[in-house]
């Protein structure tokens, strides 16, 4: 996803007659908000541009195929087998941009096979943002359309926005009107303790609702990279959400849920779920003692507080691998540092700290992870073997920054400088040994990776598509 994570990854009749608008199709001839601009092309329309700077880590020398820069630049996201290259018809940069996917005004996106660059299909857009999300685990593009109904001089203008995704072939998979208390993502939809599948059928009620924590993927979209991680609040058809546990006057612990979106049912909880030896035990905690990082397939990684100093401001969580339908134990992995709970210090949310930034790389089942520091200290990375749990290496204390963003073909970028304003500096790195295996990246140099391998990046002269080296 193409990758970085964040622990934050739900709350009925109201929800029903909202779930009656969702369309779904998944065909190419699937309708939507995007104007068909004709057949797909049998070949790429490429310019054949000559890439000029070294091998990108993990991908050949030469490009597959190439698209020119449009005017405001292009953006590119990875779906799957296609790549899906965005331009936006006459905006410029602004102040403060976040690249031509994510500016107000028209879109036009390329839905192109990953091999050779063929157009599938291509989709022009109104006013509208384009980023990565998922669609029951798959790679997936979402749309937000927006629509103005202007002031008739009595009152003011109205706007009104609908979510649309699509598949790599460009067919439009669901969509949802975006509101307010709403949550649309990885194909489920919910809203006031109801929730259903985007493509259909019927609503089913929560039985844990409230604060949902969102869950970390893969980054599929350079726009994205210099700002800040992505996170869907669904994912493994799942959702997750914390219950308190009923212990003292000052104590309040948070026991996590994990919800079967197909039944509105718990699934099950963390005092049910297998845990690792080290993990701290819920009675012995103060707040929250275990959080979601990422769901991969059908298991999902959590992370363990293992020891209770309330005034620490960082503390040792042991990471898990567990079935996500069941939590079953099916490994245990490598110690990471992190941030506290918040209730633990004298600032801070005990329901989104401890931080991690998290991407996987698929050809060699290694997850990269890094927890967020505590002050003046720096980020540091542990890769590990998720099938095992078995740590392949860790960063030490007198190493740089590292915040993991995305891999493939056994490669793991990241940034060495992550700040508030943004990620910079990127490197490359041997996903299995550490070895750096490029240094001073441009931003726009770290890759996104499709499903075969083939990674892309968007420059100032255009799209370049490279396959696996």
């Amino acid at each position: 996803m193409a990758s970085t994570a964040r622990t934050v990854l739900v709350p009925a009749a109201v929800a029903v007659a909202l779930l009656a608008g969702l369309t779904a199709c998944v065909s190419d001839s699937g309708s939507g908000s995007g104007k068909d601009d004709g057949p797909a092309k049998k070949t790429a329309q490429s310019a054949h541009l000559s890439w000029q700077g070294a091998a990108l880590p993990g991908l050949a020398a030469k490009p597959a195929w190439t698209v020119p820069a449009a005017p405001g630049g292009t953006a590119v996201f990875a779906v799957g087998d296609a790549f899906a290259v965005v331009t936006a018809p006459g905006a410029e940069k602004t102040a403060n941009d976040k690249g031509p996917a994510l500016r107000e005004g028209p879109k036009t996106v390329e839905f192109r096979d990953a091999r050779d660059g063929a157009v599938r299909k291509t989709l022009k857009f109104g006013d509208a943002k384009v980023t990565a999300d998922t669609w029951h685990g798959a790679p997936a593009l979402r749309v937000r359309v927006t629509s103005t109904t202007p002031s008739d001089g009595m009152t003011s203008d109205k706007s009104t926005s609908v979510e649309e995704v699509y598949d790599g072939r460009g067919g439009k998979l669901g969509s949802a009107a975006q509101e307010n208390a709403t949550h649309f993502s990885d194909g489920w939809f919910a809203k006031d303790g109801t929730v259903a599948r985007a493509g259909g059928g019927a609503a089913n009620k929560l039985e844990k609702s409230g604060d949902l924590q969102g869950m970390h993927v893969p980054v599929r979209s350079q726009d994205l990279y210099r700002y800040s991680p992505e996170e869907r609040t669904f994912a493994g058809d799942h959702a997750f959400s914390y219950e308190e546990v009923e212990r003292g006057m000052f104590n309040h612990p948070e026991r996590l849920v994990a919800t079967d979106l197909a039944t509105g049912k718990k699934a099950w909880t963390t005092s049910e779920a297998g845990r690792p030896s080290q993990a701290l035990p819920e009675d012995k905690s103060h707040a929250v003692n275990v959080v979601p990082v990422t769901v991969v397939g059908d298991r999902i990684v959590l992370a363990w507080q293992t020891k209770g100093d309330e005034h620490a401001e960082t503390e040792p969580w042991v990471m898990s691998v567990n079935d996500v339908d069941t939590g079953r134990l099916l490994a245990t992995g490598p110690v990471v540092e992190a941030e506290a709970p918040g209730s633990r210090t004298d600032f801070g949310n005990p329901l989104t700290n401890p931080t991690f930034q998290v991407t996987y790389d698929a050809s060699t089942g290694a997850l990269v992870t890094s927890g967020r520091p505590g002050m003046g200290k720096p980020w540091l990375a542990t890769a590990w073997d998720l099938k095992s749990g078995k740590r392949l290496w860790a960063q030490g204390p007198d190493e740089n920054d590292f915040s993991p963003l995305t891999a493939g073909n056994g490669v793991v970028y990241g940034y060495t400088n992550p700040g508030t304003q943004g990620y910079w500096d990127p490197i490359a790195v041997d996903v299995k040994t550490k070895k750096v295996l490029a240094k001073k990246l441009d931003n726009d140099q770290v890759p996104v990776f499709g499903a075969d391998g083939h990674g892309a990046v968007s420059v100032d002269k255009g799209v370049f598509v490279f396959p696996a080296a």
